[in-house]
């Protein structure tokens, strides 16, 4: 028996979206704004790949027609003229609730001058060590502070978002009354009057649930007071709103009297709590999926921007084309490479560069507990006492340290999907020969790499901790596992695919997407769809079907809607659902469907369809005239009784045709080269009636 499916109205099809209040996170090419310099042709094309490859919404996709030349932009440029359009723009367009990521395509300044930030400083060691330089992409994960002329991003822990000691869940997250209520559970706790502490510290939970570690705290403060009941209660609530450590219940006191095996059988509803826990070892706190629709407090939890949570916008350049970087053929092989790691779970193994040199001792105290956790994990680890590996090997992780790397005559390779990073001085400077640069170790097979774009100092706060590399193993995606381990990353330029997730545990599930040619009534349904549903409104249906869950896997948990690139409607995983649409509404419609599997990380797996609606006959067609010259491609567009046929590239109108049938000419300044996807829009009768994406390879 089938349950009859959700109906949901779409009133006006770019207008009014259905969305939960829920935190928005994880990462797939509906999340991400692709920036592209619109008088480069590198950058047209670099960007015509990935959204091809990452099937970027092409809404998602903002030429800027006014970018500076050259590699370095002074602060009010940057401001002004990038990340003000930037942000106006996604508002404009309603997308700010779905991005997460930032991707600038090439022919981008790679770094800001930032002078007038620096000069503010006053503690002696920011002064000496912070350099007035900072890269485009961490201004832009700054964007706040930027926007608020501020230079407090400068600090040696400014983002929040990092992951720390395990010990830090259970600082004081709170200033004002909050904090103040804090410290007297604390000092509840050190007075053992622990029932007052566990109180204190559960009615702070109840007023902040995404904060879970406060859960951990009441619990532990009940179970010295002697209730285990109210003790097994605030472990369920830490447990649901994201705690996953087994290892602090079942070997820390005094939570381990109650979880430990050694103490005796666990009851049923214990054990079934811990088996929903992950067993790594208790030294760091573990990877989170991003969001930057909350904001990020000084525990490394989400809470409400409201209450003083600072936001984040992830950022990311994809190709530096640059006689010191890559060339476009080198960018864009690392961009094909890279997509296809997706989910591909490589077995190789990884490796961390252990030498004498300042640049790889400053990071190696930090690498056992890395490794401890890659090993519970049962991944092949190397430390290799060079600065390159030696042996045959294949790699999908490497920390590296040294100024210089012979990267040309190597034994070893790179798996697709790898992520190897680089502690040295410049390797983000693209205006000297000087010193190994990130695209090198993109050139070798890496996904993604960083470097910084000014002298950094051998500051551990700079640099992604060896953290990096078992965060990247739990399934995150590529950039997710940078800024979860910089907690100072306002010099770091980070370089590639940032969506790359080959350990990604996405559901295992399958979603279909088919018009139909009407909408069934049914009496489930609100009652606003009850009064507004007919027999004659077009409609899509949505058929989730699970299957079983592999070990690489994880159940549905939320399902998203997106209509033309736009969040539709985010809910629990529904088995069939209906989308009324408005009766007049024709022409090939972008459908996405995007799975969120229930992990901390929040894998995602999405599934696309153009669905054409009304008339498939009045539908605008493209097609390419093969008697084209190399330096300009013609098109021939139709559409039935069309006054007006505009051709769309990246969202952007590039040429029209103003009647039902006529050839345009395209050239590279205008559209690129690569994987070009266009898209016709007829005018017919005061509608517009878009067509079929036609994609095509112009080299």
């Amino acid at each position: 028996m089938h349950a009859r499916p959700l109906l949901i109205l779409i009133a006006i099809l770019f207008g009014v979206v259905f969305t939960s209040p829920r935190t928005h996170a994880g990462l797939s090419g509906e999340n991400v704004a692709l920036i592209v310099n619109a008088s480069s042709v590198d950058s047209l094309t670099i960007a015509n790949h990935y959204v091809s490859l990452r099937e970027i919404p092409a809404g998602n996709v903002i030429l800027l027609d006014d970018v500076p030349s050259g590699l370095t932009i002074g602060l009010d440029d940057f401001r002004d003229r990038i990340l003000r359009p930037i942000l106006k723009t996604l508002d404009q367009r309603g997308l700010a609730p779905q991005i997460q990521l930032i991707a600038y395509s090439a022919g981008f300044p790679t770094s800001v001058s930032i002078g007038s930030h620096t000069r503010k400083l006053t503690d002696e060691a920011q002064k000496k060590y912070q350099k007035p330089t900072a890269s485009i992409n961490s201004l832009t994960y700054f964007y706040r502070w930027v926007l608020s002329d501020s230079h407090l991003y400068l600090g040696w822990s400014s983002n929040f978002y990092a992951r720390g000691r395990f010990e830090r869940h259970f600082i004081n997250p709170f200033g004002g009354d909050p904090g103040e209520s804090f410290q007297s559970a604390s000092d509840a706790a050190k007075a053992e009057d622990f029932a007052k502490a566990a109180e204190k510290f559960e009615s702070l939970s109840n007023e902040y649930p995404t904060l879970h570690p406060l859960s951990i705290l009441a619990a532990e403060n009940w179970l010295r007071a002697g209730n285990e009941a109210k003790a097994f209660e605030q472990i369920g609530e830490a447990v649901r709103h994201g705690w996953i450590n087994r290892r602090q219940l079942s070997e820390t006191d005094p939570l381990r009297q109650m979880f430990s095996p050694n103490e005796g059988e666990l009851s049923p509803a214990r054990k079934r709590l811990l088996d929903r826990l992950q067993d790594v070892p208790v030294a760091w706190q573990g990877p989170i999926a991003f969001s930057s629709s909350v904001g990020w407090t000084t525990n490394g939890h989400p809470a409400s921007p409201k209450r003083g949570a600072m936001t984040y916008m992830l950022s990311c350049v994809l190709a530096v084309i640059h006689k010191n970087g890559s060339t476009l053929p080198q960018a864009i092989e690392m961009l094909e490479r890279a997509a296809q790691a997706d989910r591909s779970y490589p077995s190789a193994t990884f490796g961390f560069s252990k030498t004498s040199d300042v640049r790889s001792t400053t990071r190696f105290g930090g690498t056992p507990d890395a490794i401890a956790w890659l090993l519970s994990r049962d991944q092949k680890v190397e430390i290799f006492s060079s600065s390159l590996p030696k042996d045959r090997r294949r790699y999908v992780g490497m920390m590296l340290g040294a100024a210089t790397l012979p990267l040309d005559n190597r034994d070893w390779s790179f798996v697709r999907g790898a992520l190897a990073e680089n502690l040295t001085s410049l390797g983000g400077v693209f205006g000297s020969r000087s010193q190994t640069k990130l695209t090198e170790i993109l050139h070798a097979g890496a996904a993604i790499s960083s470097g910084a774009v000014a002298e950094p100092y051998s500051l551990q706060p700079k640099f992604p901790t060896p953290m990096i590399y078992p965060f990247y193993y739990e399934g995150v995606s590529a950039i997710e596992a940078f800024y979860l381990t910089l907690q100072s990353p306002y010099q770091m330029l980070i370089v590639g695919d940032p969506v790359c997730q080959p350990f990604a545990r996405a559901p295992n599930d399958f979603v279909s997407i088919k018009a139909n040619d009407v909408a069934e009534t049914t009496d489930n349904v609100e009652a606003e769809a009850s009064e507004k549903g007919s027999t004659n409104t077009p409609a899509v249906s949505i058929r989730w079907q699970t299957f079983p869950d592999t070990p690489m896997s994880t159940p549905t948990k939320e399902m998203e809607i997106y209509i033309e690139g736009k969040l539709a409607n985010r809910s629990r995983p529904l088995a069939d659902v209906r989308l009324n649409l408005p009766e007049t509404l024709c022409g090939a419609i972008d459908f996405r469907v995007v799975l969120i599997g229930n992990h901390p990380t929040e894998p995602k797996i999405s599934f696309r369809e153009e669905i054409v609606l009304g008339d498939s006959d009045r539908l605008p067609r493209l097609e390419r005239l093969r008697k084209d010259k190399q330096e300009k491609l013609t098109l021939f567009a139709e559409s039935p009784d069309a006054e007006k046929i505009d051709i769309v590239h990246l969202g952007r109108v590039v040429a029209s045709v103003d009647s039902a049938a006529g050839r345009i000419q395209l050239a590279p300044e205008t559209i690129g080269r690569g994987t070009v996807r266009l898209r016709a829009i007829a005018h017919q009768d005061g509608q517009q009636i878009p067509g079929r994406t036609f994609e095509f390879e112009w080299q």
